[in-house]
């Protein structure tokens, strides 16, 4: 036992030299100063630096921590069934981490030496000391624990891609797959032949123990003659054939076919439930409709006209010369169009209210006069509104005041009397309130006589044989302007044969059809002509009847007239063009070639 004994002090003689030798040189601490059991910086001779001693406890730590988070979360590394071997620093770390907490100074145990202390109780290394105490003590990482079994691997088909042709593409490569059926060995026969080979050798077999003298009696089951029963004719079936044989014998087998592929139609369209009448009965070969000539490319643009000094060319520009240009007409102005509103659509018809009986709407009312009195009595109750004061009347002023009527019966008589007017009053202001103004009375008169105004206006065309008549002229105008509709009427004063007169109106839905009735119903288009005819028979001959009919009636984007009034014209041609001032000569044209069906 001396002997190691002896060896330890020497290993620490030799150590406190060297550390003075350092200290006094400026590189170390004295280890007097430190005092026994002190930390000592290690010297930079040793094999092992306390800066990589440290980097590798940090590695460690993190080591550790990743070790754990990886098992939580359940993933393993490495090859399942291996337990991970740490690495050669690690693992000297954890040895010297280990002697240090056994008791061994941290200079010493980076060196590999042993104090004498611990080499008397039988230590005589740092990896003895490190394995004497237990490694959660050391602060040494636990050895992982066994990782579970791997689950099965599951192979999944490779993804079938296809391009746009329906080809299979190889994912790897890009290209189509190309499937090609695997050779055949020479000699042996397809799968079609040996299929046919075996089906004739069954025949084969069967045909020997077939006695053609007995037959076959399943055959002869199939061509006996079935049984006869009730077959009645359905109705209408004699008289179908019989009219097909009359229309096969006077227009051919063609005609007959086509009449039944009709009926055969007719009887489908029957059976899905849908109308028979709404067959569609062909379309006629029309001649394709001739393409309108183009229109020849003109010479100069007109944007380009206005800048050109000669407006009815390019000049040279083609060959390369500039072009001849007004600069006096060309400023820093920009000309935007004018924007055109779209014509504005018709709203959609507004929900229809749902149709209640009397009792029922005395019932909704019901429930909302409660309804409004709960809410009275809440607000009430909750000091947002003032409680009305009792309702005095004669009949009850005893009952509601008792004792305080008889004290002074006139006085009171005279204020409930008071509170009886007031009532009255506020009565009639609340009436007063709701009443209309006569404003808003006749907007609603209005509104009632006219209807709902669209933003689209309605226009109906009427032609009227002959509007001489004065009669006939102020009814046609004084209703037009009683519906407040706008528009014209047009009068021929010396109107020969086959002259007219032309109506214009322009309004709404509701006065439209107002006017229609009085156009075509209610006037009496004949009505003076009798007279007139007496008076002029001399020498002249009968005028024709007179007629108003309806020639057109649709919708425009704006009204063309401001108010409705009545012209006389001379000719066709001043008709004409009157209107188009108004932008509506087509309406003349349109009169003129309508024909009464």
């Amino acid at each position: 036992m001396e002997a190691p004994k002896r060896k330890a002090e020497e290993v620490e003689e030799g150590v406190a030299k060297r550390t003075k030798v350092e200290s006094s040189n400026g590189s170390g601490t004295s280890i007097a100063a430190a005092g026994p059991g002190a930390t000592i910086a290690a010297p930079k001779k040793l094999g092992i630096d306390l800066d990589k001693l440290q980097k590798a406890k940090l590695a460690l730590q993190k080591q550790k921590e990743l070790q754990e988070k990886l098992k939580k979360a359940g993933i393993t590394l490495g090859k399942p069934g291996a337990a991970p071997r740490p690495p050669a620093a690690a693992g000297a770390a954890s040895a010297v981490a280990a002697a240090i907490a056994a008791g061994v100074p941290p200079a010493a145990a980076a060196a590999g030496i042993v104090p004498a202390s611990l080499i008397a109780k039988g230590v005589t290394s740092v990896a003895a000391a490190a394995a004497s105490i237990p490694a959660a003590a050391a602060g040494a990482p636990a050895a992982p624990a066994a990782p579970a079994a791997p689950k099965p691997v599951t192979k999944l088909p490779p993804p079938l891609i296809l391009d746009e042709e329906g080809r299979e593409i190889d994912p790897l490569t890009g290209k189509p797959v190309e499937r090609r059926p695997e050779p055949q060995a020479p000699g042996l026969p397809s799968a079609a032949a040996q299929l046919q080979q075996e089906q004739q050798k069954a025949e084969e077999a069967a045909a020997k123990f077939f006695d053609p003298a007995i037959g076959n009696r399943g055959l002869r089951r199939l061509d006996r003659r079935p049984r006869t029963s009730f077959q009645f004719v359905e109705e209408g079936k004699l008289q179908k054939q019989a009219e097909l044989g009359r229309l096969r014998a006077k227009f051919g087998d063609d005609a007959a076919k086509q009449l039944a592929e009709r009926r055969r139609k007719e009887a489908e369209i029957a059976a899905a439930g849908e109308d028979a009448n709404l067959i569609p009965l062909g379309t006629r070969a029309e001649a394709a409709p001739e393409a309108p000539p183009e229109e020849p490319l003109p010479e100069v643009e007109w944007w380009d006209a206005r800048i050109l000094a000669d407006r009815g060319s390019y000049g040279n520009v083609i060959d390369g010369e500039p072009a001849q240009l007004k600069e006096e007409a060309i400023t820093n102005l920009v000309q935007h169009p004018v924007l055109i509103e779209p014509p504005a659509e018709a709203p959609p018809p507004p929900p229809q209210p749902l149709k209640l009986t009397k009792r029922e709407l005395k019932k909704l009312r019901t429930q909302r006069r409660i309804a409004r009195e709960k809410e009275k009595q809440e607000l009430i109750r909750q000091g947002l509104l003032e409680p009305p004061k009792p309702k005095v009347k004669i009949s009850n002023l005893m009952r509601v005041l008792g004792a305080e009527a008889t004290a002074d019966p006139t006085a009171i008589e005279a204020e409930v009397r008071k509170q009886m007017a007031e009532r009255a009053a506020a009565h009639e202001d609340r009436n007063l309130a709701r009443m209309l103004t006569p404003a808003e009375r006749r907007e609603k008169k209005l509104k009632k006589l006219i209807g709902e105004e669209g933003a689209e206006t309605h226009v109906a065309l009427y032609k009227v044989g002959d509007l001489s008549n004065g009669q006939l002229r102020f009814k046609v105008d004084v209703n037009a302007r009683e519906n407040h509709m706008t528009g014209c009427s047009l009068v021929l004063a010396d109107g020969g044969p086959g002259s007219f007169s032309l109506v214009i109106v322009e309004g709404s839905t509701k006065t439209l059809r107002r006017y229609e009735k009085l156009m075509l119903r209610r006037i009496d288009w004949q009505a003076g002509r009798e007279e007139e005819e007496e008076e002029d028979a001399e020498g002249k001959p009968p005028k024709p009847p007179n007629y108003c009919k309806l020639v057109w009636q649709g919708v425009v984007k704006e009204p063309h007239f401001k108010k409705f009034k009545s012209e006389t014209v001379h000719s066709e041609a001043a008709a004409k063009a009157l209107l188009e001032k108004r932008g509506v000569g087509h309406y003349w044209d349109l009169a003129a070639a309508y024909v009464e069906e």
